[in-house]
């Protein structure tokens, strides 16, 4: 169900849902400019989709990631599995460590702590298990 893609919440969902999008399989083929302008909503905007569409590329593609693990990836622009795979831990965590201790930051966590490098090790090494898109 697209309610489980990373950011997507229930009145989101129902919102898409209203527009055909009822799966995250269709979330990831939508075309981000149209469904910005079929949602209608003056704050989301083609970047955000194509946000959430990168969040559940990686939550579908990497074992284990959670979404707003995800959420913190995609806002550091680290959207790649394969280059992920190759990064070092501590430079990951540096770039994430910008984003958690951000406003946008703390709403993606909602409370729970920051990545530590024991988490990022986990989500590289996960990362280079990554499957295809189609396990989605």
């Amino acid at each position: 169900p697209v309610v489980d893609a990373p950011s997507i919440g229930p009145r989101m969902a129902a919102r898409l849902e209203k527009l055909g999008i009822y799966t995250v399989d269709q979330l990831l083929a939508a075309n981000a400019e149209a469904l910005t302008d079929k949602l209608n909503l003056r704050r989301i905007d083609a970047a955000t989709i194509g946000a959430w569409q990168e969040q559940a590329r990686l939550v579908c593609r990497i074992p284990n990631l959670r979404g707003h693990d995800a959420q913190l990836l995609v806002a550091c622009n680290l959207t790649s599995p394969e280059e992920l795979a190759t990064m070092q831990a501590a430079s990951v965590l540096s770039q994430v460590l910008v984003i958690a201790e951000s406003s946008e930051g703390q709403r993606i966590l909602r409370g729970s702590k920051h990545p530590d490098l024991a988490e990022v090790k986990d989500w590289l090494h996960w990362a280079s298990q990554c499957r295809s898109l189609n396990a989605a």
